[in-house]
Parts: C-alpha cells; sequence; structure tokens
C-alpha cells in the first residue's frame, strides 16, 4: 500500500497535497495488497504527483499487464 507523506513535510501546497491524495488512491486500487519496499512507495508517491492523465495511463497500462498475464496462467500447458 503506498502511504502519503504527511501534511506539512514537504514543501507543496493544499491542491498539490489534494490532488495526491486521489492519485495514490488510484494507485492503491492496484497496489493496496502489495508490500512495497520505501523505493518502490517513494517512487510511487513521485508518479501520483504527476498530472491524472499520466497516472490513469500508468494504472490502465499496469491492469492490462495483470490481465495478460492472468490469461498466460490460465493457458493449459502445451505437450
Amino acid at each position: 500500500m503506498i502511504i502519503q507523506p504527511e501534511r506539512g513535510t514537504r514543501n507543496v501546497n493544499a491542491n498539490f497535497y489534494g490532488m495526491e491524495t486521489r492519485q495514490i488512491a488510484m494507485l492503491n486500487e492496484i497496489f493496496g495488497g502489495v508490500d512495497l519496499t520505501k523505493r518502490e512507495m517513494r517512487t510511487l508517491v513521485w508518479l501520483a504527483g504527476w498530472e491524472e492523465s499520466t497516472v490513469v495511463n500508468v494504472v490502465s497500462a499496469i491492469r492490462k499487464a495483470i490481465a495478460a498475464e492472468a490469461g498466460r496462467q490460465e493457458q493449459p500447458l502445451r505437450p
């Protein structure tokens, strides 16, 4: 799960913090149950600071990759 840094620990305004909160929630739909390293979490918090369309596209690509992997795992083994 991605944990947003506390308000006041960085030099960002309230609008940025609110936007980042929404972006992290979107990312946590995918990463909510995943044990992330501090470096991974820091990178995902950084990503959450980009514009919404960027985060939406990254989330979409990750969801497609998850679906494709699930589809590969359901395929029968070939002799």
